[in-house]
């Protein structure tokens, strides 16, 4: 009611058809923080609703109330709110300031550039690179935080971007470690807390966990053979039913059978793979590399997909390449 009053007294007092006030708004917020605002947007006239700031990004409005998300640099946004009628013409604008401060962070050597509620690491992947060094690759997801900003100072340190919404972010990071190194300590900025948080990360330099991927390990040439053995027996079986009985399921069974045999044995194209060469679980640019030739090694192509060649190399993994 009292909101109402205020209102009414505000449109008659300025002719003015906007009102808007933040809902959750915070006396401060950290620089470089993902800030998430809610704009409770009143309008004394039906039309169509626009929110910008003044780097002409737009905002999305839902039942006047504007959803603004932004990584603070510095400065915050200056927004502008306009109402239109349906032919464009702009009845009333409001220029609305975020009127809260910033606060600077003095983070300590082992901080990674990471302010949010949460930090989740998952797809954990450690594989050998060369005598020296090892290739560590997991996906970070983000809750309110600058996932982009994320860096342990390792070599040939990589992000590459997978999702984002309002609220998380995920990337893909990749980068050369020591050959030793098996935990990794991520310190980042707690929002909660409003504290630096560290939290261990253990990985075991095996490939269990890749072999948990679809499609990854190739049939062993053991298993190839049974299955040859069992095509075989097969194809006799249905050939002598044939004869006896004349059916011709048994024909077709017996095409359908021999069709997989050449499938199965049918000799591959060999490729060399450089050294360096990424091997992606996936066939397409943010997926997870497991892989990284150490030095040149054969492959057989499977087939192609997407720009990529399916791969099988040392006659135990199965991954994919980019076409050059």
């Amino acid at each position: 009611m009292i909101l109402v009053l205020l209102f009414a007294t505000f449109l008659f007092a300025n002719e003015k058809l906007l009102m808007a006030n933040f809902t959750d708004l915070k006396p401060y917020y950290y620089n470089h923080q993902i800030v998430n605002l809610h704009l409770k947007i009143i309008a004394a006239k039906n039309g169509i609703l626009n929110l910008t700031d003044d780097m002409n990004r737009t905002y999305p409005v839902n039942n006047h109330v504007g959803n603004i998300v932004f990584e603070l640099n510095n400065t915050f946004p200056h927004l502008h709110l306009t109402l239109q009628d349906t032919n464009q013409t702009i009845l009333d604008e409001l220029n609305i300031t975020i009127a809260s401060k910033i606060k600077q962070l003095y983070p300590p050597k082992n901080f990674c550039g990471v302010i949010a509620k949460d930090i989740i690491i998952s797809d954990k992947v450690l594989t050998n690179y060369d005598n020296n060094s090892n290739i560590v690759y997991w996906t970070i997801k983000t809750i309110l935080g600058n996932a982009h900003d994320f860096t342990l100072h390792q070599q040939n340190e990589k992000m590459y971007f997978l999702d984002k919404n309002d609220t998380s972010s995920s990337y893909s990071y990749s980068a050369i470690v020591p050959r030793d190194k098996r935990d990794f300590d991520i310190t980042y900025f707690d929002l909660d807390s409003e504290k630096y948080k560290t939290i261990t990360i253990h990985i075991k330099l095996k490939n269990e966990k890749i072999s948990t991927q679809t499609d990854i390990k190739p049939i062993s040439k053991s298993n190839i053979l049974i299955l040859n053995t069992i095509l075989g027996i097969l194809i006799l079986l249905w050939a002598f039913l044939f004869y006896k009985k004349g059916k011709i399921t048994y024909i077709i069974s017996i095409l359908i059978a021999f069709a997989i045999l050449v499938i199965l044995n049918f000799p591959k194209k060999e490729i060399t793979l450089p050294q360096g060469q990424q091997v992606h679980i996936l066939p397409f640019d943010n997926s997870t590399v497991f892989f990284v030739a150490p030095k040149e090694m054969k492959a057989k192509v499977l087939k192609t997909r997407n720009g990529y060649k399916k791969i099988e190399f040392a006659n135990q993994y199965i991954g994919w390449i980019k076409m050059q």
